[in-house]
């Protein structure tokens, strides 16, 4: 499978050292802004009527160059890109003569500086980064356009703290992210070229820094694309030999290869079309589950989640139900929270019954389902409230 890899990986990297320079400029230019090149075209399309009817109508019968409307087209048509041919004689051909020059002149000053803003802003955001000075940022390996909703959703407005996203990807002249101003999820997003299972490219994107690193499937592997992503999990393990390890989350294609993910040093593996046949699965047993899961999922100002919070100091060897109800009594506002179960290490106990999960343990975490992310800085929404400098941040 590796080896397969390999070989197609080669063969791509023949293929992008093939693309010229004029390519990569006609690429660019063909993302410009279809409303501001057409501001333009009629800026420019609207001086030339007027001043060629105009001076025609000042001009006519004393100047050759301006007695028909053929001719005064051209002329005003030469006029606004290289100056006067054939000189005014009237006074108010001269004065549609220098507003038709002004405005050559502007349009022209526009047209370059829109030009050469694009090609700026494609350099900046296209461009290759050689290095990153950033911690506790995102990792994105390998690129499609599931990355565009990861990307909205990691940095949704009710993120408070949204962190730097790196896309480590071999092409990144295809990657074609929306403006920052028409999309501001996309402020704080870079790019590194190059190929993810290096270890080079990924120290480059800082990913023994990351806070979290995520694998997505690279669709032109086809069937051999886990290959890939075990690939890169093994390259991730062996630049983060420290204890501040990032949480790596892989896509897998083919479920049957979550342990060979696992051994690779994948921590998290969302197999996407085994969890939408289980989603079909509850939905046809029981109508409306999957209107449940899309709010659980769906990261929104009103819609409930699901966190994991440290357990705090005060809440250690106090039992589930206690500590659900003193949550259960604090209802007064938006941060509420139900307590849903807890994990512990690799274990996972949702709605434990009895004394199924025993007395609170320290290094434990909290499942809350909230409508919003808890501040650390702020007390516990609990009854008794809990103070947050003794709380686990």
């Amino acid at each position: 499978m590796a080896r397969t890899w390999l070989v197609a990986a080669s063969t791509r990297d023949e293929d992008d050292e093939q693309s010229s320079r004029r390519e990569r400029v006609i690429a660019a230019l063909a993302r410009w802004h279809r409303y501001q090149f057409l501001r333009l075209i009629l800026g420019m399309t609207l001086a030339w009527i007027v001043g060629a009817v105009g001076i025609h109508l000042a001009e006519r019968g004393d100047n050759p160059g301006f007695d028909t409307l053929t001719e005064s087209f051209w002329s005003v048509w030469v006029m606004l890109f290289s100056g006067l041919e054939s000189a005014p004689k009237t006074t108010w051909g001269r004065i549609f003569a220098m507003l038709v020059l002004s405005t050559g002149v502007g349009l022209a000053g526009l047209f370059t500086g829109a030009v050469a803003s694009v090609l700026v802003a494609n350099q900046l955001r296209k461009g290759e980064m050689s290095h990153f000075e950033m911690e506790n940022h995102l990792v994105l390996c390998n690129w499609g356009q599931r990355g565009l909703g990861w990307i909205r959703e990691v940095h949704s407005k009710v993120i408070q703290e949204k962190r730097p996203i790196v896309i480590v990807h071999d092409n990144i002249e295809q990657i074609d992210l929306p403006d920052k101003q028409d999309d501001p999820a996309f402020n704080g997003v870079y790019l590194v070229k190059g190929d993810c299972t290096s270890e080079i490219i990924l120290r480059r994107a800082g990913v023994h820094r990351a806070h979290s690193v995520v694998v997505l499937i690279d669709d032109r592997q086809g069937e051999h694309a886990d290959g890939k992503s075990i690939l890169t999990c093994i390259a991730i393990r062996n630049i983060c030999r420290s204890d501040m390890t990032p949480n790596v989350a892989v896509e897998c294609r083919n479920p049957n290869n979550r342990l060979h993910l696992l051994k690779a040093g994948a921590d998290e593996i969302i197999a996407s079309d085994e969890l939408g046949l289980r989603l079909l699965a509850r939905t046809a047993i029981y109508h409306g589950m999957t209107r449940v899961y899309q709010e659980l999922l769906t990261v929104n100002r009103n819609a409930n989640e699901m966190y994991l919070y440290p357990v705090p100091d005060e809440m250690v060897g106090r039992n589930f139900v206690e500590i659900a109800t003193m949550f259960l009594a604090y209802r007064d506002d938006r941060r509420s929270c139900l307590l849903v179960g807890l994990q512990r290490g690799e274990e996972m106990i949702l709605n434990p019954i009895d004394d199924e999960a025993g007395p609170v343990k320290a290094g434990d975490h909290l499942i809350l389902m909230s409508r919003v992310v808890l501040n650390g800085m702020q007390p516990m929404p609990t009854v008794p409230a809990i103070s947050p400098d003794r709380a686990e941040s």
